[in-house]
């Protein structure tokens, strides 16, 4: 694997001396800008000033320790991509699963072995780059997404899912958001039985914000973070239905609800009295917000979205 560049930073946060200076060699020897920190409140500090490329995380420190201090560092907008490693003595399963509860994305067991530190962080760094280029794809596809841990904890969401899971009760950059049980619930099920013959349950309807909001899984983004679908449930006309969900116009809802029964433009335009340039303009712009490119991909989109309810 090709070394990191200078630009990568590591920021290691560990309490004793002998640990810190441990790593700092392996790690500058590897190539890697370091950054130390001996308590969980210096981690925070730096950790807001410079965004370090991954973080070394000692578990067990005084007053903050490193699991309440990696769910403080993800509730920070530019610290969610991330990587967080855990070190510690403790090997118990119920502390592994707190570590990547609380964000982590491994769990290393002192006493560390460098080279296998250095080759699993070069993973995490990989896959938080590619986490990080889907992140930014997908915001500007404009549809309804959002990423989640096991533990239901909200990683990001697309700004149109944001407004439905938000609620617009929450201004704050570090607002981060947590799944409703139920739907956590279903998550993990899902996940276990994937595959599975016997597992139908590929969507929940959960309550959250004040809204009935319907998830379905669309797919892994990188170990720890799954890609789920947000969607409203809007009871009325399919038109109502097909604007909410795709965040269109009234116009345009109309339009695409007349293409899902299989109107020609030139039929569209006479029972909605446009011009058929017109109606070209307003299918381009539902084709960007559907992510499709023609309209016999609209229409399925759109029908699948209306027998959904």
């Amino acid at each position: 694997m090709s070394a990191p560049s200078p630009s990568e930073t590591v920021l290691v946060v560990d309490d004793a001396p002998a640990s810190l200076g441990m790593l700092t060699d392996a790690l500058e020897e590897a190539g890697y800008t370091v950054l130390v920190a001996q308590d969980g409140r210096k981690a925070l500090d730096i950790a807001s000033r410079v965004t370090p490329t991954a973080i070394l995380m000692d578990a067990i420190m005084p007053e903050l320790d490193g699991f309440e201090t990696s769910k403080r560092i993800k509730r920070l907008e530019a610290l969610r991509d991330v990587p967080v490693v855990f070190m510690t003595g403790l090997s118990q399963t119920e502390h592994i699963v707190r570590g990547l509860e609380s964000g982590g994305v491994d769990y290393v067991t002192k006493p560390v072995d460098p080279e296998e530190l250095i080759a699993r962080l070069r993973v995490h760094i990989s896959n938080a780059r590619s986490s990080h280029s889907a992140h930014v794809a997908l915001d500007a596809s404009g549809r309804f997404l959002i990423s989640v841990d096991l533990s239901g904890a909200i990683c990001w969401a697309t700004p149109q899912a944001m407004v439905l899971i938000d609620g617009g009760s929450h201004n704050e950059p570090d607002y981060v958001g947590q799944l409703p049980a139920e739907a956590v619930e279903w998550l993990r099920s899902y996940l276990l039985n994937v595959g599975k013959a016997a597992n139908n349950d590929s969507n929940v309807v959960a309550d959250m914000a004040g809204l009935s909001l319907r998830f379905s899984y669309a797919g892994q983004i990188s170990s720890g973070e799954h890609l789920l679908r947000v969607a409203e449930m809007v009871d009325g006309n399919p038109t109502d239905l097909l604007r909410k969900s795709f965040d269109l116009t009234e116009r345009e809802a109309e339009v695409l609800m007349w293409i899902a029964h299989g109107k020609s433009n030139k039929e569209i335009a006479a029972i909605l009295e446009m011009s058929p340039r017109t109606v070209n303009k307003h299918l381009d712009r539902i084709f960007g917000k559907l992510g499709v490119e023609n309209r016999t991909s609209a229409a399925v989109v759109s029908l699948k979205k209306i027998l959904e309810r």
